[in-house]
């Protein structure tokens, strides 16, 4: 989303904002899903492979690990 895209997005929302508490809410809404999105970008990063598709390795983002049978 560009500048242009984004200013039109918060001026169509600002629209529905009516109170301060209206306001916060989406504040707090718009901060926890560019956290999460963020943070899946990184974890796509760092493991190598998007989330839902299949990895050539033992690391999981279910947070198990495979361990060698004979360790």
């Amino acid at each position: 989303m560009n500048k242009k895209e984004l200013e039109a997005f918060a001026r169509e929302a600002a629209k529905t904002l009516k109170t301060e508490k209206d306001f916060n809410e989406f504040s707090q809404m718009l901060t926890k899903i560019t956290v999460e999105a963020v943070l899946n970008a990184e974890l796509d990063e760092h493991l190598g492979y998007d989330r839902h598709h299949a990895s050539d390795n033992t690391n999981s983002r279910n947070g198990y690990t495979m361990q060698d049978p004979q360790d």
